[in-house]
């Protein structure tokens, strides 16, 4: 298998996550409002991503792909930058990080389908997170940093 995960940290003011959600949170990790208002968005563009749950690493959905008859599942996760919450259950400087992730193969034809499919992913999830209200998008894929889809890719 060969798991591919991308990082996108970005600003998006006035989230804040519920009593209920914070009180559900893994090491305080929040993100359940930034996961509720981007699946609907990325839904649009046909990704159906399920309700999220809390995880150690912050608030993960998944979806089901399916690549030429075989599903494959693709991951998006959301929590604040940095790992601390503010007392109001904001994420400190309103600075927030998507991860979204997929197992992109062993094989060259499957790497590059597979890889497409992933670049759509963040497109998309990019496009619904600023449909949302982020600004400041930086994309991270093997540890280097690119801002914007032209230069990401």
């Amino acid at each position: 298998m060969g798991l591919v995960t991308w990082t996108a940290v970005f600003a998006l003011p006035n989230l804040r996550d519920a009593p209920e959600d914070v009180a559900a949170s893994l090491n305080g990790l929040i993100g359940a409002d930034l996961q509720r208002k981007v699946r609907p968005l990325l839904a649009q563009s046909g990704w159906n991503f399920e309700e999220a749950w809390p995880e150690d690493h912050g608030w993960h959905s998944e979806a089901a792909v399916i690549d030429e008859g075989k599903t494959i599942v693709a991951s998006f996760v959301t929590s604040p930058e940095v790992e601390t919450v503010e007392p109001n259950d904001r994420a400190p400087d309103d600075r927030w990080r998507i991860v979204i992730g997929l197992d992109v193969g062993m094989f060259a034809k499957t790497k590059a389908r597979r890889s497409d499919l992933l670049r759509a992913l963040a497109r998309d999830a990019e496009t619904a997170c600023c449909t949302a209200g982020a600004r400041g998008f930086v994309w991270e894929y093997g540890g280097s940093e690119t801002s914007g889809l032209a230069k990401a890719w």
